[in-house]
């Protein structure tokens, strides 16, 4: 059974982004490039995101690639207005915990999933996510998009390991 696992970073306050979606708050942040985001990314082969993620790194990256170091990735884009795609996305408004739940099945690699709590709180909820590698820049917002958002869910997890990269501490938890 394949993998779901999430791979991002927030600040101390519990923010992936600004308001106003800016990430410079995490790109001025010593030790990001030290992260093994190129090791973990290696070993997934299907990204699940929301639609304002999706649009973010689009308008990001000048490759247009979701996952650079694995290009074959499979991009699953949750909309409420799903439309065509091409070979690498698919955009859909599927329940999304049966569409983990069918993907685990098939044969491949694992799952990332990718932005925020519009995707990771239904699959937490569901208790569908194995992994969370979360990395925490040391600024406080103040204000923003929340990684976590309230719901009537507990579960505890297990910390795995701890790692530091430059500026960036790493927390690994698992099921």
């Amino acid at each position: 059974m394949r993998k779901v696992q999430f791979y991002g970073a927030v600040s101390m306050d519990g923010y992936l982004a600004t308001k106003d979606e800016r990430l410079d708050w995490l790109f001025q942040t010593t030790g990001a490039k030290e992260a093994p985001t190129e090791t973990f990314m290696q070993q997934v082969d299907t990204a699940i995101m929301g639609r304002h993620t999706y649009e973010y790194t689009m308008a990001q990256t000048t490759d247009q690639l979701i996952n650079p170091f694995n290009p074959a990735t499979k991009n699953i884009v949750m909309t409420t207005k799903p439309h065509a795609g091409d070979e690498h996305t698919t955009f859909t408004n599927a329940d999304l915990p049966t569409l983990v739940e069918q993907l685990r099945q098939e044969d491949g690699q694992s799952i990332w999933i990718v932005g925020g709590a519009g995707v990771l709180m239904p699959l937490l909820t569901a208790d569908l996510v194995d992994e969370l590698y979360i990395q925490i820049a040391p600024v406080f917002l103040g204000a923003g998009i929340r990684l976590f958002t309230t719901t009537d869910y507990q579960h505890r997890f297990k910390l795995v390991a701890t790692n530091q990269y430059g500026q960036l501490a790493e927390l690994h938890y698992a099921r």
